[in-house]
């Protein structure tokens, strides 16, 4: 009988203080915040959350629209790789040293926690192959977690315009805020947006202060952030945008 083993790759996109639940790596902290002005060094945890023996490959990539601002090269890592027992855990250390001739701003790269193939599992399953022969599918489920560090140089800036923004819906009808702006500062903007949602007559059902999402450093950036909370009846979304300094950045009353 012929054995065809098939990895499928469960990955976990987390942004800076997320919560990590039920994946075969746990990890702590997720990410971290880091100095740029002197040499600093972060630990996290990584946690083997199966009975199996584990190997982790740690490394970093550079993030979409972060390109020019990456500080991937500003960090070593120890150790690279972790083999893990069952239920253990271990510390990764990060170690970030800013250059002297660095421009001041916000820097960023993402950190990667692959869980590599080891052993074969025993979760397999008979299917048919093109001359009617059974072959055995082997499933290997692995776990990646991307998470964020980001990095500061001298003074944080903030200067920024909100150009537009709309709602989105999915094929499914979930709905989507999305909002576009104009970025003049050094860093990306951390979009706060205190939102009212009102129903035909205008009537407010529901007032609430969300974190949308961070943004790029490019001068035209934008977050997009799912509505989770609509109430019934609601025909009209009002959101003031924020960044998580106080500084406003443009209001919008749109159309649900």
């Amino acid at each position: 009988m012929k054995i065809i083993k098939k990895l499928f790759y469960g990955v976990a996109y987390l942004t800076l203080f997320s919560k990590i639940l039920a994946f075969n790596i746990g990890i702590a902290p997720t990410g971290f915040y880091t100095s740029l002005d002197k040499n600093e060094t972060h630990e996290i945890m990584v946690t083997n959350n199966t009975m199996e023996p584990m190997r982790v490959e740690i490394s970093v990539e550079k993030d979409s629209g972060w390109e020019k601002y990456d500080m991937g090269e500003m960090m070593k890592i120890y150790p690279k790789n972790l083999t893990l027992k069952p239920n253990g855990s271990r510390s990764v250390r990060f170690a970030v040293k800013g250059a002297k001739d660095l421009p001041d701003g916000e820097y960023k790269t993402k950190l990667i926690f692959r869980e590599l193939p080891g052993k074969p599992k025993d979760d397999s399953k008979e299917v048919k192959g093109e001359t009617g022969q059974e072959v055995a599918v082997e499933f290997e489920l692995l776990t990646e977690i991307h998470v964020a560090a980001y990095g500061l140089k001298g003074q944080r800036k903030i200067g920024a315009q909100l150009t537009g923004s709309e709602i989105k819906k999915d094929v499914n009808g979930n709905k989507k805020l999305v909002a576009n702006f104009d970025l003049r500062g050094n860093s990306g903007l951390a979009v706060i947006g205190d939102i009212e949602y009102l129903d035909g007559g205008k009537k407010r059902l529901l007032k609430e202060e969300v974190k949308l999402g961070i943004t790029t450093r490019e001068p035209k950036t934008k977050i997009e952030s799912d509505l989770v909370n609509i109430p019934n009846g609601s025909k009209y979304i009002r959101v003031n945008f924020k960044d998580k300094s106080g500084l406003k950045l443009g209001s919008r009353e749109l159309p649900l």
